[in-house]
């Protein structure tokens, strides 16, 4: 329990250390809602919610600001999630070699995801509430906490394979974009294909759109968000175990060692 304390402890400090991603909280999020609610027009839009089968209407700038809204901090979880990994990865690697526990390491970044996740979706949620009213204000925060998870699982999973922040930045970029444009009942023609409910953001929209213009509860979509983030989250904690291997000192005459036995040298 020490050890995850510890390890927790450096996690949230190596969060915090980030003044980029904090300038990005303090102005992107708010700016990006801000801009959604004034720029956007109010006029009502019919469109179908896959969730419940209803046809609502609703004000195209309250939809692109739940969009946005998901849109600001996906973008912003990933990439604080992708950078903190980037510059602790080489001192994960140390620690493990001497012998800290992998198990508290692991523990201590799900905490700090998850603790980044619920901030800045409360944030988020915060800034909307100053222009709007949704119906049902704590589903509207579930749906955004799922974004910022999935997302900020995918920080963690492309930090493993991207060689530095730039790449994670317009990888995260390009898939948000990817994600969520086809999804938009204003902008997109695509909205109501059967595809985009394969896409990471589906369940969170839905389960928004569903949070702001009715009084349903209807959690099924949720389940596709679900399983974004087992998904995203086990490729991630394989590639850790993987990149944090010890390699032992080999028996005379034996080839190199490591937790999962003997290795191929040239490998």
């Amino acid at each position: 329990m020490t050890a995850y304390r510890v390890a927790a402890g450096y996690s949230l400090l190596a969060l915090a250390k980030n003044r980029l991603a904090l300038i990005l909280l303090a102005v992107f999020v708010p700016l990006w809602i801000t801009v959604a609610k004034t720029v956007a027009t109010p006029d009502l839009f019919p469109f179908r919610l896959r969730a419940t089968g209803q046809v609502l209407h609703a004000g195209g700038d309250k939809i692109t600001m739940i969009s946005g809204s998901l849109n600001a901090v996906s973008l912003l979880v990933g990439f604080w999630m992708f950078s903190a990994a980037r510059r602790t990865g080489a001192f994960d690697r140390r620690l493990t070699a001497a012998g800290y526990p992998r198990c508290a390491l692991l523990a201590a970044k799900l905490t700090a995801l998850l603790v980044t996740a619920v901030l800045v979706s409360a944030y988020a949620v915060a800034w909307m509430l100053l222009y709007w009213t949704p119906r049902q204000p704590g589903l509207l925060v579930l749906a955004v906490l799922a974004t910022s998870l999935i997302y900020g699982a995918m920080g963690l999973f492309l930090s493993l394979f991207l060689p530095g922040e730039v790449e994670g930045m317009v990888a995260l970029i390009m898939t948000s974009i990817i994600d969520l444009a086809p999804q938009n009942p204003v902008a997109a023609t695509t909205a109501n294909s059967p595809l985009v409910t394969w896409l990471p953001s589906y369940g969170s929209l839905q389960t928004a759109l569903q949070a702001g213009f009715t009084d349903e509860l209807t959690l099924t979509p949720l389940a596709n968000s679900l399983a974004w983030l087992a998904a995203l989250s086990l490729v991630a904690l394989i590639a850790f175990i993987r990149r944090t291997r010890v390699h032992r000192a080999p028996p005379t005459g034996g080839p190199p060692l490591t937790d999962g036995g003997p290795v191929d040298p040239s490998s």
